[in-house]
């Protein structure tokens, strides 16, 4: 009999209640140290991807990239998360979100994360940069809490608990999908099997459930997989667990109970999931997952890379798993010890890591792993999670052992806080690889071009962005709809994205827009609503001229005088810009304004001033002309001069050396050489269409035919004119609308957003048929002048949560009718 042999859990637990604060309390210390962040001065909302990108160049705020794979958070977590905070703290339940793709369910969807423990912390701290940071962590306290709970459940060593926390909480997989519902979901992993556990040795119906919430939390974590891969967990617990009952007494009364009480404990955690998770369902049910592919990029040789390798030479979300490099020799050494001394929950920890292997490191028949539910359609490596998980246990009982065996050593307790201090160090240098810490002034700043378009977009209406804002979806955290967005989309919906922009897909759920791609002439432009494109300076606009040569060097600085010379133009244009290449010398900015002036025999044909903070270092500077400039061939003079010469810090312009025999002065002094300048021309957009250069390096190009929140057509197949003319916004909510008709024909208004079965419409009042436009826009027919309502129907949550809720009665009552009026406890936790 070993150590841990037969002892009686049902009575209060022997280690003081203080001992326990206290670990607490040092395992609170260690996740705001491994984590390494000042919540009030730093947030851990991957801000410095969203800055690397020129979009926001003239943000006024800047910070180093540390990690590229964070775009999800930027472009469907967080614009989803400020959505339903601003519904919330303006007194609504968010049961619609008009931002994410113009229309998708809200806060009762998981995948949203809108029901999860972080995203409660998030909506009740007042600063959103500071509660982003919050809710971050409150997935690592809660990774560590319940691993410390498992753990000193099954070894009864606060020590041995605290570390494998770390490991745990820790582990690759959770510091790698730090901002997805993984972590969300992972982090309720290990309070799925400590209720468990410890209803089985105690037998306690508050244990029960505990078990009852924990699985529900799971469920509706928001990652249903990374939930599968608990509930696995969790059966293979109930199968030790069971197994080593079976040897120790048989089969008997006590046994069936406990097992009756957690299936019931768990069917009434799922039935409180099931609301959510059966909108995930419908979510699912509408959207084509045939390329989806399963599969894992490990072999069962990259199990080495447990000991953190791979971290410098193949950093990426998908490939992180190891769980430290002390954590690693531990569970190696657990091998030993549970041939030395058999333990049921290390034997759970080597099965977990087998099962690990035999999927996530693709060890087994692929035809066999697919047979477990929710490997056909998701990627195999993410069961990595498990792998920490196992890891966390076999270091833990690593520890566990070296502390019984060595206990007499006076040294003993030195050298376990080594390791664990060993640990601590790992893990927070690996945290800070992978996850970036910025100034909290960083969250989600404000640009001219966003500022523009916030100011003059209308409820209806949506925005496209170009690569130059990275992936479609970060502009919706500024409350700005994208039909693009990250996501999953309907067929429909693909056939209108591919004809506004063909090669819109990059991922399946993900999309980067090139300005160049953009069909400007696409119908589904003004059928979605969009009113205004957000794309790179000059994308939409034609160069017509630039100068040419050999070399480059910088001119003399223009603090020395005027800049001047001859610029030949080759052909007749209409030139709306011209661009020219600075130097400021490493500084943010230039030193004064700038102007620029053209000349042809005297006469000034063209004029254009910039502010400082529209040239930046080694970049072209926009000279903006406030309308089109006609230019005829000849030669033409240019005047760059700076409002300010007499400043103390210098400004240069990039030249050619050469530029057959073209020379420049600056000031008297002549040298030969040209400028860097490019004359860039409007192109040939539809009419509808106006370029507004808002700031440098960005255009704003707005659809004027997008002039209301919604539109009339006379039909709806083909491609009907829509006509914004005679509809106009009555009242708005995101779940409920209403507009008026002002139109005598016989036609249908369309209100451009995205709907599901569930939305309904009214005429004056009378409830009538919603059809749909394009298979996608919601339309209701109209033959005259009337107000039009759509709104999103929400009784059939309430039909649900009423079945669930009974069900769930009903489980518990079961519960407890099973469970007995008084607990006995079971023997043996070795």
């Amino acid at each position: 009999m070993t150590e841990t042999s037969l002892q009686n859990n049902h009575l209060p637990d022997p280690a003081p209640f203080l001992r326990h604060v206290i670990s607490m309390a040092l395992l609170f210390v260690l996740v705001l140290g491994i984590v390494g962040v000042n919540p009030f001065r730093q947030t851990l909302a991957p801000m410095d991807l969203l800055l690397a990108y020129p979009g926001w160049d003239n943000a006024g705020v800047d910070t180093p990239l540390v990690n590229a794979e964070r775009s999800d958070a930027l472009d469907h977590r967080l614009p989803n998360w400020r959505e339903f905070r601003r519904e919330l703290w303006e007194g609504h339940i968010p049961l619609w979100n008009p931002v994410h793709q113009l229309g998708a369910v809200g806060i009762q969807a998981p995948i949203y994360e809108g029901l999860s423990i972080p995203f409660l912390v998030y909506a009740l701290t007042p600063n959103e940069a500071v509660g982003y940071t919050f809710a971050i962590l409150a997935n690592y306290f809660l990774a560590a809490f319940g691993t410390y709970f498992l753990l000193f459940f099954m070894f009864r060593n606060r020590v041995a608990a605290i570390f494998g926390a770390m490991v745990f909480a820790f582990c690759g997989f959770n510091i790698a999908w730090a901002h997805w519902p993984h972590l969300t979901t992972s982090a309720l992993i290990p309070w799925v099997l400590a209720t468990q556990l410890r209803y089985w040795q105690s037998g306690r119906l508050s244990w029960a459930l505990g078990f009852t919430l924990s699985v529900a939390l799971m469920g509706l974590g928001g990652f249903p997989f990374v939930a599968i891969l608990g509930a696995i967990s969790s059966l293979i617990l109930a199968i030790v667990l069971l197994f080593a009952e079976l040897r120790s007494s048989g089969i008997n009364q006590l046994t069936v109970r406990r097992v009756t009480g957690l299936a019931c404990a768990g069917i009434a955690g799922a039935l409180l999931a099931l609301p959510g998770l059966l909108q995930i369902k419908e979510i699912l049910d509408s959207t084509d997952l045939s390329s989806r592919t399963s599969g894992t990029g490990f072999t069962p040789y990259d199990i080495i890379y447990m000991f953190g390798s791979d971290f410098a030479d193949h950093l990426g979300v998908e490939r992180t798993f190891s769980a430290g490099i002390p954590a690693a020799i531990l569970t190696l050494l657990a091998l030993y010890f549970i041939f030395k001394s058999p333990n049921r929950f290390a034997v759970f920890g080597l099965l977990v890591a087998t099962f690990t292997l035999a999927t996530a490191f693709g060890a087994a028949p692929a035809n066999l792993i697919k047979l477990i539910p929710g490997f056909d359609v998701n990627t195999w490596s993410r069961a990595s999670v498990l792998f920490g998980l196992s890891a966390a246990i076999l270091s833990s009982f690593s520890i566990h052992r070296i502390s019984f065996l060595y206990s007499k050593i006076y040294y003993n307790p030195l050298i376990i806080v080594f390791i664990c201090i060993l640990q601590a160090i790992n893990l927070w240098f690996w945290f800070g690889q992978i996850n970036s810490r910025p100034d909290i002034e960083t969250f989600f700043p404000e640009t001219p071009s966003i500022s523009y378009v916030l100011d003059n977009i209308r409820p209806g209406q949506s925005i496209i962005a170009d690569d130059s804002f990275l992936v479609s979806g970060f502009l919706s955290n500024y409350r700005l709809p994208e039909l693009f967005a990250h996501g999953f989309r309907t067929d429909a919906q693909n056939k209108i994205a591919a004809d506004i922009a063909p090669s819109y897909q990059t991922t399946y759920t993900a999309s980067i827009i090139q300005c160049s791609d953009i069909n400007f002439s696409s119908r589904g432009i003004t059928y979605a609503g969009v009113r205004f494109f957000l794309v790179k300076d000059g994308c939409a606009t034609e160069l017509a001229h630039q100068t040419s040569g050999i070399g480059q060097r910088p001119t003399l600085p223009l603090n020395n005088g005027a800049l001047k010379g001859d610029l030949l133009i080759d052909k007749p244009m209409n030139a709306t810009n011209v661009q020219v290449l600075f130097g400021t010398y490493d500084q943010d900015h230039a030193p004064s304004a700038l102007m620029f002036d053209l000349y042809k025999d005297e006469l000034l044909v063209a004029h254009a001033e910039i502010p400082p903070e529209a040239v930046r270092n080694n970049r072209f500077a926009t000279f903006g002309f406030n309308q089109d400039v006609p230019l005829v061939a000849g030669t033409y003079r240019y005047v760059i001069s700076m409002a300010k010469p007499d400043s103390e810090k210098m400004l240069s312009a990039w030249a050619f050396e050469t530029a057959g025999g073209a020379t420049y002065q600056i000031g008297s002094s002549t040298f030969p050489g040209i400028p860097k300048i490019k004359v860039v021309e409007k192109t040939q957009l539809p009419q509808n269409f106006s370029i507004t250069p808002v700031e440098p390096g960005i255009d704003v190009i707005e659809n004027h035919e997008v002039s209301g929140s919604g539109y009339y057509v006379n039909a709806l197949n083909g491609q009907p004119e829509a006509d914004y003319g005679p509809v106009r916004l009555a009242t708005y909510r995101p779940d409920d609308v209403t507009v008026e008709y002002s139109g005598a024909t016989h036609g249908w208004v369309i209100f451009p957003i995205r709907t599901n079965k569930y939305w309904r419409a009214t005429l004056d009042g009378r409830p009538v048929e919603l059809k749909k436009f394009l298979d996608f826009f919601p339309a209701v027919e109209v033959s005259g002048q009337g107000k039009i309502r759509f709104y999103y129907d929400s009784s059939h949550l309430l039909k649900t949560l009423e079945f669930c809720i009974a069900g769930f009665a009903l489980s518990v009552i079961t519960l407890i009718l099973v469970n007995g009026r008084s607990s006995i406890p079971r023997a043996s936790t070795g």
